[in-house]
């Protein structure tokens, strides 16, 4: 094989071709994910004397689950421009594809959602 094995075609591709293509708002989203997600987890240890402390953080993660498959669908928009085979560019229109049904679903949980907390 001339280009290397597989797994160095595939670090490289993440490293070089993926990672740049991810927008800076995708990493500061599954930033706060995490951090509502830890703050969920350990509400009781953390915030034992703010009992709207599990609203704020259950928003918080709702809002980045929501918002996650947009940029998923920035991202392959992104990367079908990048890729060389039409297989390639056919397989990220297909994930840009999931990415919006996965967000218009992500949306209508997030307003059913809202609608019933309230």
């Amino acid at each position: 094989m001339v280009n290397g094995s597989y797994t160095a075609q595939l670090w490289r591709f993440a490293w070089a071709t993926l990672l740049p293509a991810v927008p800076r708002l995708a990493w500061w989203t599954l930033g706060l994910l995490g951090f509502s997600w830890l703050n969920l987890l350990l509400r009781a240890e953390l915030w034992p004397h703010h009992p709207q402390a599990e609203t704020w953080f259950a928003a918080g993660l709702m809002l980045c689950l929501a918002l996650l498959p947009w940029l998923g669908v920035y991202t392959a928009q992104r990367l079908i421009s990048q890729v060389q085979r039409w297989w390639w560019r056919s397989f990220w229109r297909l994930v840009t594809i999931g990415g919006y049904l996965a967000g218009v679903v992500a949306l209508f949980a997030l307003l059913i959602a809202l609608m019933v907390s309230s």
